[in-house]
């Protein structure tokens, strides 16, 4: 499946939401927000798009901020020579009822096809299951959408999870 400029505009218009969300005050929009419960979350997904089959495990603590450690359990052959193995970041993320929405940044120890520079853009999208368990999808790459190094590889990472909260 070939990226074509209605994805790019797609996860464009989806970070700029994301991004308008966590400037605005919540009252604002009243979108009945409310902080994200302080906590560890850890999940393993597996990207669905560019290079699927590759397993990423992530922990996440923190409430609205939070911290994020992720590792490439494997990376697809498609991904090539300089699979990463190492995911660190930061993010905000806003609860709404049972879902939860975050954007944030994130280091990835390797450039490679999918992300083509090491500091990238964090979007996640979660949805609780249950007090303990959730699924979520992530996306992970360095925003040429934006404009920033259309010079470099930007397939970025579509990761569906699973995780727990503890």
């Amino acid at each position: 499946m070939a990226f074509t400029a209605a994805h790019s505009r797609s996860i464009g218009l989806f970070l700029s939401g994301m991004a308008l969300v966590a400037s605005a005050p919540s009252r604002a929009l009243d979108l009945e927000t409310e902080d994200t419960r302080p906590g560890l979350r850890l999940s393993a997904g597996v990207d669905v798009y560019h290079a699927p089959g590759s397993i990423v495990a992530t922990g996440r603590y923190g409430g609205t901020w939070g911290a994020k450690l992720g590792v490439w359990g494997y990376s697809a052959p498609r991904v090539g020579r300089e699979a990463p193995n190492v995911l660190i970041g930061v993010d905000y993320m806003l609860t709404m009822r049972k879902w939860r929405g975050g954007i944030g940044v994130a280091w990835i120890d390797r450039e490679n096809r999918m992300n083509g520079t090491r500091w990238n853009l964090d979007a996640t999208l979660a949805y609780d299951l249950s007090d303990r368990v959730f699924v979520e999808y992530r996306h992970e790459s360095h925003g040429s959408v934006f404009g920033i190094r259309r010079d470099a590889s930007n397939f970025g990472w579509n990761i569906v999870g699973v995780g727990l909260v503890f």
